[in-house]
């Protein structure tokens, strides 16, 4: 995944941002295996390393993009609902919902 993206065109299409993140999840998926697997796939001890900096250098643009998302959604108005409705999903909806009521006083 050696793409130059415009990470602000990419913001204001929220599909186009949905497959740029589940590209990274695969990205991170095959890099993970690749690496793991470059020994026994012959790789020299220098190819090993050319590889290392090539995904490294790829998979440090795209947390650079990740953390210019995740800093914009906690900017967001609507952050507090947005991360309660994900913790009642994941089945913690009564933390979900002290949390709530915390900020809601806070900003009182």
């Amino acid at each position: 995944m050696n793409e130059d993206i415009d990470i602000i065109n990419l913001l204001n299409n929220k599909e186009d941002l949905l497959k740029y993140l589940l590209r990274i999840i695969a990205s991170a998926d095959k890099h993970t295996n690749g690496l793991r697997s470059m020994r026994d796939r012959g790789y020299s001890q220098v190819g090993m390393l050319e590889k290392v900096i090539e995904t490294s250098a790829v998979q440090s643009q795209q947390l650079k993009h990740l953390a210019l998302i995740a800093f914009l959604l906690t900017q967001s108005d609507d952050f507090d609902t947005m991360v309660a409705k994900m913790m009642i999903k994941m089945g913690r909806g009564k933390e979900a919902l002290g949390a709530i009521l915390n900020s809601k006083l806070k900003n009182r």
